[in-house]
């Protein structure tokens, strides 16, 4: 379901200290930067990176004349959040919290200032109209700032979306408890800082305010609607009040040695916590320990980017839950306490290569669950080319042994793995793509070759017959463990296996030497990748955000090494989308919105062998926090003029594109 938070998006800006200085001094910064903030904001980016679909409801400035709004609005979009629901407003400016934060203690000091206008009841009720059916499954979460207004609000969403879920977070001190409570009693979720209940309520545990509520102490009907009451305790983790039942939980979270950054964690905690309970079946035991961990997380860094391989371990987590002694049972959030959380097994959503079924399997081997492979022997098929006077020549017989290393490949791969890992399988545009690195030779012959999303190591190994060296990663470690057997299997060239993060921000440029690892980047590899020309992917698009991941790697990468072209295979797979009422192609479509369409005679100026300028990318896009645009100069390669090489389906929905240059 679409999560629509409703609260404001700001400029940030950031002045580190050593420590506070004291009232009436002077104190020199360490650093100071600027980045986009707001709590709803903060709860979007972290919920979208963890799968969810998010979009943003406030007011703001026009994007196209106010450079603040624009820097929030771009930013935004860099983490796939909709800013299409926002209320433009001609008069006032984007809001902005100067923070001053202490290396000494982790913590900070904020002052706001915002002089826009607060969103209206009526232009709430114009946004959000569309969802406001019998029918729709939306997530609305709200900011506790502006109540009277905002209890208007939810008391709209009640009266016309039964399907509708509600959550609210209370953390302004200026508003008191009697105004709060009475948003509280409307949400589904009740999201309730310390400092709030200590300031506001004059209460110091979660505990005690947990007691009160059981007690009905303040009169209000909290059984109608709410089915948890969520209290983020800082350093002690999370303290959580279930309704039904009324038991009382607490997740404890892990303590860092050092913290980094606070600003923020507790959005993130809020973020992750949406991206769980918008899926309608994870405990709620998972969800806040889950959003624990990524709270936790967000204090050990800057700024709210995860690491992908950190976003695929939480959204794991966050996958759908069985009973384990039931099946077909599916968990509520609405009545599963921690005792039943516990009793709950993740259900493997397994997805299966089509393609496996069109190969033989020479062995399977199963060890355990979660080491078994089987063994596919994929053979290469014969090309046949014709002499100047049009007759075809027969290729000289080989003798077995290159018959063995050369025309025929054994493949270790898994059959039936989930989402997660299906890099270890073997996908029908791995095929494509190889096939394309046989018809072309002349591409690769000689270059350097590095391939993002490598998987069990099929197109790697082919690539290397004819480049000069090919660097192979991934992130999944698993996958590169296979692709070891089958390189070791397999006749092939220079092959380096390696693993790639593609959201750390540095990539490879500035890696650690870790040469002690089995698949760590060394100082030889990165003077080696200096000549790096090629970059190859197949089957990258498959999920929206992890796209966006992708397309920000491999325009890092592009742009450091200013030669280098991109060649992706892929299948376009499309589904029909209830919230969007039509077929989607999850990934594909976002590869799309990123290309640049226009004429490149008339609108593009060449920079390097690989960067662009467009005018009217420049005019018709948004640049993100950085500055820059992503989009791509791509070509379609025609699939029909490619050899057949290989035994399997190649249907019309796979696609071949050249990535010719980024837009700069």
């Amino acid at each position: 379901m679409d999560v629509i938070a409703v609260g404001t998006g700001t400029i940030d800006v950031i002045h580190e200290v050593d420590m506070y200085p004291k009232e009436d001094s002077k104190t020199r910064s360490l650093a100071s930067y600027k980045c986009r903030g707001g709590n709803a904001a903060n709860a979007l980016v972290v919920c979208s990176q963890l799968g969810g679909r998010c979009r943003w409801l406030s007011t703001s400035t026009d994007p196209e004349n106010d450079s603040d709004a624009k820097f929030i609005h771009a930013d935004l979009a860099a983490f796939n959040v909709d800013c299409s629901l926002a209320v433009i407003e001609k008069e006032g400016s984007m809001p902005v919290s100067y923070i001053v934060s202490s290396q000494a203690t982790g913590s900070r000091t904020i002052v706001h200032s915002h002089t826009i206008a607060e969103l209206t009841y009526e232009a709430f009720v114009r946004q959000v109209e569309p969802y406001m059916t019998q029918d729709t499954n939306v997530w609305l979460h709200f900011e506790g700032r502006n109540m009277e207004t905002v209890r208007q609000m939810m008391l709209y969403v009640r009266e016309n979306a039964a399907r509708a879920k509600v959550s609210v977070e209370i953390e302004f001190p200026r508003y008191p408890w009697g105004l709060a409570k009475t948003l509280a009693s409307l949400a589904d979720y009740v999201f309730l800082s310390k400092d709030y209940l200590y300031n506001n309520v004059c209460i110091s545990n979660a505990s005690d305010f947990f007691a009160q509520i059981q007690r009905q102490q303040w009169g209000e009907n909290w059984n109608q609607w709410v089915k948890a009451f969520v209290c983020p305790w800082g350093s002690e983790g999370v303290y959580y009040l279930e309704m039904a039942g009324s038991t009382i939980h607490h997740i404890p979270s892990a303590q860092l040695d050092r913290v980094v950054e606070s600003n923020g964690a507790g959005d993130s905690f809020i973020g992750a916590a949406l991206a769980g309970l918008s899926r309608g079946n994870v405990p709620l035991h998972v969800v806040f320990k889950t959003a624990c961990h990524v709270a936790t997380f967000k204090c050990s860094q800057h700024g709210f980017h995860l690491p992908t391989r950190k976003v695929l371990e939480w959204k794991r987590a966050l996958q759908y839950f069985k009973q384990a002694n039931d099946t077909n049972a599916v968990t509520s959030n609405n009545h599963q306490g921690q005792a039943n959380a516990e009793s709950v097994v993740p259900t493997e959503h397994s997805v299966t290569s089509e393609v496996v079924l069109e190969l033989d399997r020479a062995e399977c081997r199963s060890r355990t669950d979660t080491d078994s492979f089987s063994v596919f022997v994929v053979p290469l098929l014969p090309t046949f080319t014709e002499d100047d006077d049009g007759d075809v020549i027969v290729p000289r017989r080989k003798t077995k042994t290159q018959r063995d290393t050369e025309t025929v490949f054994v493949l270790a791969a898994h059959s039936r793995t989930t989402w997660d890992t299906a890099g270890t399988q073997l996908w029908r545009a791995a095929f494509l793509l190889a096939e394309y690195i046989y018809s072309a030779p002349e591409v690769f012959a000689g270059h350097t070759v590095l391939e993002f999303g490598c998987g069990i190591g099929f197109t790697a190994i082919v690539a290397s017959r004819v480049s000069r060296c090919i660097y192979a990663t991934d992130l999944d470690e698993s996958a590169l463990l296979l692709a070891k057997k089958n390189i070791e299997r397999n006749h092939s060239g220079d092959v380096k296996l390696r693993l790639l993060d593609w959201g750390e921000s540095s990539l490879i440029s500035t890696a650690v030497d870790s040469s002690a690892t089995l698949f760590g980047w060394t100082s030889t590899d990165r003077v080696e990748l200096e000549d790096l020309t090629v970059i190859i992917a197949s089957d990258v698009f498959y999920d929206d955000t992890m796209t966006l991941v992708f397309l920000r790697a491999l325009r890092r990468l592009m742009l450091q090494h200013n030669r280098a072209k991109g060649y992706v295979a892929s299948e376009r797979r499309s589904v029909f989308s209830a919230a969007a009422m039509r077929v989607v192609s999850l990934g594909y479509d976002t590869f799309q919105d990123h290309i640049c369409l226009h004429s490149s005679s008339k609108s593009h100026v060449r920079v390097t062998e690989n960067q662009v300028q467009c005018r009217l990318c420049a005019l018709s896009h948004p640049r993100n926090a950085d500055g820059d645009i992503l989009r791509f100069v791509v070509h379609e390669i025609e699939t029909r003029e490619i050899p057949r090489r290989f035994k399997y389906d190649r249907l019309a929905t796979l696609m071949l594109w050249k990535i010719d240059a980024v837009v700069v």
